[in-house]
């Protein structure tokens, strides 16, 4: 199996999970010692890199970059024999109107004419945590008081890509979220209770049609993960 983004937030998790499941796993890398070396951009060593493999799980991400980066894949995957793919994308990528958003839509288009499986999984409890780190930087931490989510455990997901690999699930599995629906509020107040800090929360309204989409829980998802954030806090900080 071949893992891209390989030493990225996710890629490391999804890694350590197939091989705690008995998976021979080669990490994709553009340069890191360790890691078979290519270049999703131009195509470089792709054909090496996918030697010997049968199951590609993309979680590579570049920005706005991923839609050309994902095409050169695919192009690889169809002269290696076509091994199987699959890719990680977002809750909502389909309803919230953000470019980045639209590139995700585009690329599960393309995988799904390639005939791979894409899994939607809403925000980590990472970035959160970096979010929660920023705002309190700040005196005021302003939250949107529709804005609801369900930030899901990294290691959660990288087990979901395991169970679609190992074809433990449908060949379209839908979306993955966290356990909990929380809004931004009790996020935020997690946080700053967990690390002792002191902040005044306010309510602020956002008009536009992003934040409309988050508002009717475009982002939140079904559930389906284990891990709490508080959890996530205990663990990390």
């Amino acid at each position: 199996m071949l893992v891209t983004g390989a030493t990225g937030t996710l890629g490391r998790d999804v890694v350590a999970v197939l091989k705690e499941r008995g998976h021979e796993v080669r990490g994709l890398s553009r340069s890191r010692p360790g890691y078979a070396h290519a270049d999703l951009l131009t195509g470089e060593g792709l054909a090496e890199a996918l030697d010997g493999i049968d199951v590609v799980v993309h979680a590579a991400t570049d920005g706005r970059k991923d839609v050309a980066a994902t095409a050169k894949l695919i192009e690889a995957l169809e002269a290696a024999g076509k091994p199987q793919l699959v890719f990680v994308s977002i809750v909502g990528v389909d309803r919230i109107p953000l470019g980045y958003y639209r590139d995700k839509v585009t690329i599960e288009g393309m995988v799904a004419a390639y005939g791979g499986t894409s899994l939607r999984a809403s925000q980590f409890h990472d970035l959160v945590l970096t979010l929660a780190k920023a705002l309190t930087k700040l005196p005021l931490i302003g939250f949107y008081p529709a804005f609801d989510v369900r930030p899901v455990e990294v290691h959660d997901v990288a087990v979901r890509l395991a169970e679609i690999v190992e074809g433990e699930l449908p060949a379209q599995p839908g979306d993955f979220s966290g356990p909990q629906r929380r809004s931004t509020r009790a996020l935020w107040q997690a946080y700053l209770t967990h690390t002792g800090k002191r902040r005044l929360l306010v309510p602020i309204r956002l008009p536009g049609r992003i934040f409309r989409a988050l508002r009717d829980g475009a982002g939140t998802g079904p559930g389906g993960g284990i891990g709490t954030w508080e959890e996530f806090l205990v663990r990390k900080l």
